[in-house]
């Protein structure tokens, strides 16, 4: 499966990690090394946009997580790093953590939370390779200090958004919530002695997403910035983006997979809360055919590997997120393509090509091209699996899809040319997996 070409039978040749040939099927040519892949679809790597490593065992994190992700077919992960300060000491230390620890490749998404960091943007890009920054537009106030997130003004990300567009090659990621009148609805909830995940839902409704992400695209537009939706979760939100799709601006937006399988109702309770919150059916539904028609790019899973101690506590305390790296996949083949008609070629797309184009990993990464990375991994489109945590080799201890059977599994990943992961476990070595610079002048 090779994006933009569709589905072509053929032998890919590779060399010192590259895609060196592709070949059609009988061809044989010397090979220190043949692997069969017996029939199954073979696609590119996925390229996980949107993890938080270094939030469970900390920079175990990039060992226990990449490993997992591995499991799931991902190839290149995307962790967003945050801190009050700049990133100078940050950025080493984290690529060395990362490098001696990762099972996969591994890029930086760079939080901007203060005045400071914008003005030192482009040295993040020139010299530690980074050209995708976080701005939140929750978090503010008492939310904000609970998590050590600074929620942005808009201020700061209209100045931001101007930085980022000078840069030539960047990407403002937002975090789309009125955090204003979120505050406004949870006390009466909280009064109300509520303590459910439903409850979180109605204090986030999708209308505190849709209203941000009007005028983050407002600003995109007016600055010249391409802006990249983290997570959108709601119709409203999509209604939104469609309104803007034949307006000036460069738009990009990504989902999660907990968007498109669970709503407010899941039976994983808060174990599933998330901000954005879960929402509704027809939001779920809403999403999928955003996927089918092009209004969403990307699909994420904001994986973070908190473990059920740390989340079953009150609703109002639990920290949100869970881990999703491992199923992205699985989801998107069992939920998409077997249920759904959607096709491999827009999962390739949606998984892949698209985040590689957007955060300027392209044509390195997110392609089976000649001359792209060897990643890549091979679909059993028929395997059938009963989701189980403890096989997942996540240093969390849940999966909100425990115990379900998805149909639809990797059964080898293959980073740079060396099998990672075969038949459900992991043969390839801790560390070796690369920082990936995305200013093409280093790594």
């Amino acid at each position: 499966m090779i994006p933009t070409q569709g589905i072509v039978e053929a032998a890919l040749g590779i060399k010192d990690g590259k895609v060196a040939a592709l070949l059609d099927p009988g061809v044989d040519l010397p090979a220190g090394k043949v692997i069969d892949a017996g029939g199954n679809h073979i696609l590119p790597g996925v390229i996980e946009p949107h993890s938080h490593l270094a939030l469970g065992n900390r920079v175990e994190d990039f060992a226990t997580e990449t490993k997992s992700a591995a499991l799931g077919g991902v190839t290149t992960m995307f962790t967003y790093l945050r801190r009050q300060g700049l990133y100078d000491e940050m950025f080493p230390v984290m690529k060395e953590e990362a490098e001696s620890r990762a099972y996969v490749d591994v890029a930086f998404h760079f939080g901007l939370m203060l005045s400071e960091q914008v003005d030192h943007l482009r040295r993040c890009f020139e010299d530690y390779g980074v050209s995708s920054f976080k701005f939140f537009m929750a978090y503010k106030g008492e939310e904000g200090r609970a998590m050590g997130i600074i929620g942005c003004d808009d201020g700061l990300m209209y100045r931001g958004f101007q930085q980022v567009a000078h840069m030539g090659q960047g990407v403002a990621c937002v975090h789309a919530e009125n955090v204003e009148i979120i505050d406004t609805l949870k006390p009466a909830l909280r009064a109300a002695g509520r303590d459910d995940l439903a409850a979180w839902s109605e204090a986030r409704p999708g209308f505190t997403e849709a209203e941000s992400i009007q005028r983050a695209f407002f600003l995109g537009r007016e600055t010249g910035c391409p802006v990249y939706i983290v997570h959108l979760s709601s119709a409203a939100g999509l209604e939104i983006v469609r309104e803007w799709r034949q307006k000036e601006g460069v738009r990009y937006v990504e989902t999660c997979t907990h968007y498109l399988t669970h709503t407010l109702r899941a039976k994983e309770g808060k174990l599933a809360k998330a901000n954005p919150a879960l929402r509704h059916e027809q939001d779920r539904e809403a999403l999928w055919q955003g996927l089918k028609d092009g209004s969403i790019h990307t699909v994420g899973t904001d994986h973070v590997p908190f473990t059920k101690t740390q989340k079953m506590v009150s609703i109002w305390d639990s920290p949100p997120g869970f881990p999703g790296s491992t199923t992205l996949l699985q989801v998107l083949l069992s939920e998409g393509y077997h249920k759904r008609g959607l096709s491999l070629e827009k999962i390739a797309e949606i998984t892949s090509f698209n985040t590689a184009r957007i955060f300027n990993l392209y044509p390195r990464k997110g392609t089976l091209q000649v001359g792209a990375d060897a990643d890549l991994v091979i679909v059993d489109l028929e395997l059938e699996r009963q989701v189980q945590a403890k096989n997942l080799l996540s240093y969390s201890d849940f999966s909100i899809y425990e115990g379900e059977i998805l149909k639809g599994w990797p059964i080898l990943t293959m980073v740079r040319g060396q099998v990672v992961m075969e038949k459900g476990e992991i043969v390839g070595p801790r560390g070796f997996g690369r920082y990936i610079y995305r200013n093409y002048t280093r790594g």
